[in-house]
C-alpha cells in the first residue's frame, strides 16, 4: 500500500477492499472491519478517529455502487435550454 495522507484516503480505500475482495469466507461486515482495521493501522490513531466516520461511509458507498444499488450518471448530464421571453 502506499502512505496515507489526506490527500490519498479514497485510494487507500479502495486500494485495501480490492485486497480483501480476496477472502471469500469472510462476510461483508468482517470485509469492512479488516479495511478499516488495516487503515487505522497505517493512518494512526489520532488521524484515523478524525475520518473514521468518512471511511465507513465510503466504504459502504463503493459496495452500493459495486452492487448497482446506486447508479451514477455523473457524464449523462443532459443539456436542457430555457428560452426567456
Amino acid at each position: 500500500m502506499t502512505d496515507v495522507s489526506e490527500n490519498n484516503i479514497i485510494e487507500l480505500i479502495i486500494g485495501y477492499m480490492e485486497d480483501v475482495e480476496q477472502l471469500v469466507d469472510k462476510t461483508g461486515v468482517d470485509k469492512k472491519a479488516f479495511v478499516m482495521n488495516s487503515i487505522k493501522d497505517i493512518m494512526g490513531q489520532e488521524a484515523y478517529n478524525r475520518y473514521r466516520y468518512f471511511i465507513g461511509i465510503t466504504i459502504d458507498f463503493i459496495v452500493k455502487v459495486s452492487k448497482k444499488e446506486i447508479k451514477l450518471n455523473l457524464n449523462n448530464i443532459k443539456k436542457k435550454c430555457f428560452i426567456c421571453i
